[in-house]
């Protein structure tokens, strides 16, 4: 079997528990004989074979002009799709596993839904570790702060499109059961195997508990020290040693291991409390050996590598039912102790009996945590269970023909009419734009899709330019012209939407342009996916601009903050006829933006072509540049007051958004960092950096130091 891994995490660079696990299915896959790529950004580009059947394919990421305006999640996955379109050239490979995390996997699913041959009939089975979503609530973390809110959805989105779910535990399985609706989940608890081959002789300490992991909140390491304080001043004899690095405690805006430091400095000095800090796993081991009880203290957690270390070295664990680690005990007082959080003092009775406990009692538990996590987490077990899952899922992989958007869309009801089959309709609205119109309709004419008219709608242009560019148009065959009286944007389209023949519309303002595989893609997308009521793709700007807008399928409650699309789109003409047609009262502007909501509130959603398809001229005179705060919000009024159900509905959501964030017209691209000087720096940055190295003047000048004799003392002081 072709096995494709995706990572942020491998050996050596990233040794977290997400490159752990990766390690173990990789080597165990490879040594069973089935071909395995691990694929992961790295810091250099390089394709190396680990073992026959085991090559590990690592890329730099890039930082150029495209990825710029990406955030730096969305750039990342962006390039991993790109970097798998490379591979699948070479080969196709029978099943491709993703990571969860920082959902890496988003384009590649995307791409698998809307327009990717290679992808279309491979499996890509999602690995769930923990998502950042699932964290924020247990974190007290801010769950609406741009990026991570739309990291999370990204993650959400993955989970929904994938084509099935392995999951280590059933805590976890259970916690996302209203997200992944009917895609398959397997519970398969990770592989594990530790060559101990350290001999040497550790003195224990009978007073010592041990925690090691990241000292962070939802680890429960906070409790854990809390009920450690309170034995103490009971009287109790027993030391407390916390290992790992530290992470920052939201609501203070401080490390959480430097605040129970000075918290409880007092316990410090007197040797019963000691914060270690990153630990090599050699020196971990020897921790763990020398401990009286490793206690894994978890809020929420899903099957911690530090359970299964703990358990594997014959080491009592003292765990939370709060996660997977209580699946892994499974029975209290015979494989380790189990303790409610929700119990108060529990965990202190737990603490108390290892205490009471003899050596006998402890080595017997140490015995049967090995015993158990050894039948849990055996390779060939793993392996037997995880290719049985692989060849079920191979086989039950088919053709999509609705979108997972994250939105329930079931109520959805595609237009089945034979009117105008498959003809597309193009809708120029036009009001003195003549010096622009050609670059337009050509732009449509050079379209690849065939079946196809142009309707320019005339709202009573007046400049002799304008009409001039107008009238070589009236002798074409390709193009209908509809003269009206000026009555606005809204309803010139409306106009154009109702004179139209076709089963789709295309609206297109007539100083912009698309692309030529645009109106084809788009509509491949439409007839293959029965939920989808419109396509859009990535904007590029022209003339005014050559930046870029790298938006994301429309999804509420953001599409309530923010219009996530530009006009230029292409939609089911019932859809539009029915739900979308422009209020002639937005004659400011945001017609189309009203239009979108108006869709949304019916059930109709649309999918982004990530792919840069639609050209948008920015003019100096556009309405969009005459925009203005008091017009920005007089528009928004309109829009809240035309969709008054839908905005109370997320009512919730929307003010946790805009407290999180500020004004939606900051965040056109939900993730990028809102307002973040740093974040920007750091982009620029980098692309300054590769501009300079490639900029021939740069060489010139780097030639003319060197004559200078400077480059030889820059190296020097180097």
């Amino acid at each position: 079997m072709k096995i494709w891994i995706l990572t942020t995490e491998y050996p050596p660079e990233f040794g977290g528990g997400i490159g752990t696990y990766v390690e173990n299915v990789a080597k165990m896959y490879s040594e069973n004989g089935d071909n395995v790529k691990v694929i992961l950004r790295d810091n250099e580009n390089e394709r190396k074979y680990e073992n026959k059947n085991l090559e590990v394919c690592r890329f730099v990421l890039k930082y150029d002009k495209k990825y710029s305006y990406m955030g730096e999640v969305q750039s990342m996955a962006y390039q991993y799709f790109e970097y798998i379109n490379t591979l699948l050239e070479e080969e196709t490979p029978d099943i491709i596993e993703i990571q969860e995390y920082n959902a890496i996997g988003y384009y590649i699913l995307q791409n698998k839904y809307i327009n990717s041959e290679y992808l279309k009939y491979v499996p890509v089975v999602v690995h769930l570790h923990t998502p950042q979503f699932a964290l924020y609530s247990i974190n007290k973390s801010i769950n609406y702060k741009l990026p991570d809110y739309w990291i999370g959805e990204m993650e959400k989105f993955c989970i929904k499109a994938a084509d099935a779910l392995l999951c280590p535990s059933q805590f976890l399985a259970d916690k996302l059961k209203s997200i992944n609706n009917n895609v398959p989940i397997k519970v398969i608890n990770l592989p594990f195997n530790l060559d101990d081959e350290n001999n040497e002789k550790i003195e224990k300490d009978p007073k010592l508990f041990v925690y090691f992991g990241r000292t962070e909140y939802r680890k429960g390491v906070e409790q854990l020290v809390e009920s450690f304080e309170r034995l103490w001043k009971q009287g109790y004899d027993c030391k407390l040693k916390i290992i790992g690095g530290d992470v920052k405690f939201f609501p203070k805006n401080e490390y959480l291991g430097v605040l129970l430091a000075n918290k409880y400095k007092d316990r410090i000095q007197q040797g019963v409390l000691k914060f270690q800090g990153n630990t090599p796993q050699k020196e971990l081991i020897k921790d763990i050996k020398a401990a009286r009880a490793v206690v894994i203290p978890s809020l929420y957690e899903n099957f911690p590598n530090t359970c299964i270390m703990s358990m594997w070295l014959g080491k009592p664990v003292i765990v939370s039912k709060q996660g997977g680690q209580a699946e892994m005990v499974c029975e209290d007082g015979k494989n380790g102790y189990i303790f409610d959080h929700t119990v108060s003092g529990e965990l202190e009775q737990k603490i108390i009996k290892v205490l009471n406990d003899s050596d006998d009692t402890l080595e017997k538990l140490g015995e049967n945590a090995h015993k158990r996590i050894n039948s849990l987490c055996n390779l060939q077990k793993n392996l037997k269970l995880r290719k049985e899952f692989f060849n079920s899922v191979t086989k039950n992989v088919t053709s999509k023909n609705k979108y997972p958007f994250l939105n329930d869309v079931s109520d959805y009801k595609k237009d089945v009419s034979n009117n105008g089959k498959g003809m597309l309709s193009i809708v120029v609205p036009y009001y003195n734009m003549g010096k622009y119109l050609d670059d337009c309709i050509n732009s449509v004419k050079s379209s690849d899709y065939v079946s196809k008219e142009i309707i320019i709608v005339n709202d009573g242009s007046n400049d002799e330019e304008s009409l001039a560019a107008l009238e070589k148009y009236r002798q074409d065959t390709h193009v209908r012209i509809l003269d009206i009286e000026n009555g606005g944007l809204a309803n010139a389209r409306n106009v154009g939407a109702d004179a139209a023949k076709g089963e789709f519309i295309a609206f297109l303002d007539p100083d912009d342009m698309v692309e030529k595989t645009f109106y084809t893609k788009a509509i491949n997308i439409l007839n293959r996916l029965d939920n989808v009521s419109y396509v859009f793709s990535w904007v590029k700007y022209f003339e005014g601009s050559n930046g870029c807008w790298t938006t994301f399928d429309t999804q509420l409650p953001y599409l309530l903050c923010h219009n996530m699309l530009n006009a230029n789109t292409l939609v089911r003409r019932e859809d539009f006829i029915r739900y979308g047609k422009n209020r002639i009262e937005m004659e400011y502007g945001m017609e189309d933006y009203d239009m979108w909501i108006s869709l949304a509130e019916n059930n109709c959603f649309g999918v982004c072509i990530p792919e840069f398809l639609s050209l948008y001229r920015v003019r100096k005179d556009s309405m969009a540049r005459e925009f203005n705060a008091n017009n920005i919000l007089y528009l928004t009024e309109i829009i809240t007051n035309n969709h008054k159900n839908l905005y109370c509905k997320y009512g919730n959501e929307l003010f946790n958004i805009l407290q999180a964030n500020g004004p939606s017209y900051r965040y056109a691209n939900p993730s990028m960092y809102i307002s973040s000087v740093e974040t920007k720096f750091v982009y620029q940055k980098r692309k300054l950096k590769d501009i300079l190295w490639n900029f021939k003047l740069y060489r010139v000048f780097i030639k003319g130091l060197q004559k200078l004799g400077i480059m030889k003392l820059l190296k020097k002081i180097k």
